[in-house]
This record gives structure tokens, sequence and C-alpha cells, in this order.
């Protein structure tokens, strides 16, 4: 019983010190802070080295579209490693689950090296299948960061009217605004105004890593412009050519959707014709 009753004192003071220790904290001595200040930085550890050689490996030769592609889905190189592995995964299950039945014993119309040859061919189609995805996926983050950007542009030119000044007018409209393409227009804001540079720097660079050439365009026009007036016309005209552009890009989209129903249209006719004939066919091959 007493040994017991240490044992829950002691305890009881260890947690009281580590309780008082953990708020009161414990401060370096200030040479110890500037010995850490002067020792040199290595590039990190062996394992990050190892995954710092490892990953562009997995991820492929680099590229500007690739990166544009992962910028503006807000996405990383280890994403898209992870992606790579899930496509090709996917695309080698069926022929591994067949190869799978097979070696229980279920007779099947596949050998089983054409099974393994079909499952290695999947891998290599899902692993490079991911590519594709990635860049529908940033086309269609593009499309939507384009219509982002006419109404931001919008809200500019309504603020700027208002007697707004250039600057304020796009950093206010850019607080009001919700969503991803905001956001990076916001960052771009944010780190034109910590370089002291004029916002549309920014815009331009933001356009030049996401791969949206408006942005770009924009930034253009706007250091032509110069200032006042000059600069609300400019960025009315670009927010009305940037909606004209989507229209005309609804209207393609629709129509390429349109014509791509004439064959199952075509195809349920054909099989609606087949099902009508066919009794008045057979009724006359008959005796």
């Amino acid at each position: 019983m007493l040994l017991v009753f240490a044992f829950a004192c002691s305890t009881f003071v260890a947690g009281i010190t580590l309780v008082v220790r953990g708020a009161v904290g414990v401060t370096p001595p200030l040479a110890s802070v500037a010995e850490e200040l002067r020792r040199p930085r290595t590039a990190g550890t062996a394992t990050a080295s190892l995954m710092d050689r490892v990953l562009p490996r997995l991820s492929g030769a680099p590229s500007p579209q690739r990166s544009a592609d992962l910028a503006v889905c807000d996405r990383t190189e280890d994403w898209f490693v992870q992606q790579r592995f899930v496509w090709a995964l996917l695309a080698s299950v069926p022929g591994l689950g067949l190869f799978a039945i097979s070696t229980w014993g279920v007779a099947l119309f596949f050998p089983p090296p054409l099974l393994l040859a079909a499952s290695a061919a999947g891998l290599v189609v899902g692993w490079f299948y991911a590519r594709v995805d990635l860049h529908s996926d940033a086309e269609n983050a593009r499309r939507d960061f384009r219509h982002a950007l006419a109404a931001y542009l919008e809200l500019v030119t309504i603020l700027m009217s208002g007697g707004a000044g250039v600057e304020t007018s796009m950093f206010d409209a850019a607080a009001l605004g919700r969503g991803s393409a905001f956001r990076h227009i916001r960052s771009a804001l944010s780190a034109a105004h910590a370089r002291r540079e004029p916002p549309w720097f920014g815009l331009g660079q933001l356009g030049s890593r996401i791969g949206v050439s408006e942005l770009e365009e924009l930034e253009a026009s706007m250091t032509l412009a110069g200032g006042g007036a000059q600069v609300r016309d400019s960025l009315a005209a670009k927010a009305a050519s940037m909606r004209m552009r989507d229209l005309a890009d609804v209207e393609s989209e629709a129509q390429a959707r349109s014509e791509t129903m004439v064959l199952p249209v075509a195809l349920m006719f054909a099989g609606f014709l087949v099902l009508i004939g066919y009794p008045a066919l057979a009724a006359l091959s008959g005796p």
C-alpha cells in the first residue's frame, strides 16, 4: 500500500512539473541562438534527398505546360504522381482480376499470358492517361477562370466609375469574389503590392504561371493605357471581348454536342424500323 501511495505521489509531482514547464517554457541562451543562425544549412535529410531524386522520375520530364496545369488546378507534383499510380492501378485491375480467376481453375476464353500482357498494357496506358486527365481538368479550370475574370473586370470598371482609383478598384473587386479564380487574383495582387509593382504586373505573371493568356493581354493593355479613363475604357473593352469569346465557345460546344447526337438518334431510328418491320418480314417469309 505504501509503495502504491509513493508511486501515485511521484507521478502527480512529475505531472505538475511537466505542466509548469510547458506553460512557462525554457528560454534558450542567446549564444546558442546565435550559433544556430550561423550554422550552415544542408539540403535536407537522406530521405528528403531520395524523394527529390525519385519524384521527378515518377512525374516525368518537367514541362511548362504541366506546371501551368498543376498551378491552375492548385495541385502539386506529389498529387500528380499519386494520380499516376491510381490510374495505372485502375487500368490494370480488369486484366489482373481475370488472371486471378483463371488461376483458381475457372476456364476462360483468354489465355493467362494474354491477360498478363493486357494488365501490363493497362498499367502503361493508365500511367500516361493521368497526364491527359490533368490537362482536361486544367482546361476546365481555365474556362472557369476566364468567366470569373470577366466578372472581376466588370466589378473593377463599376468601382472606377464610382470614383475609386485603379489600384483601389482592383483590390476591392478581388476582395468581393469567392472561389479559386479570385483567390489566385488576390494572391497575385498581394505579391505585386509587396514588390511595389503595379497590380497588373502581378496579373501578367499569374497569367504566365497558370497558362491564361487573357491576363497577359490585360497587363499589356493596361501598361499601354496609362491611367484614368483610358484604363477604365481598356478594362471595359477587355471584359466585353472576353464575354463575346466565352459566348462563342459555348455556342461552338453546344453545336459540337448536337452533332454528336446524330449517330445515337440514327441508330435508335434504325432499331425502331427493325422492330416494326420484323413481324411483317417474318410473316412474308413464313409458309
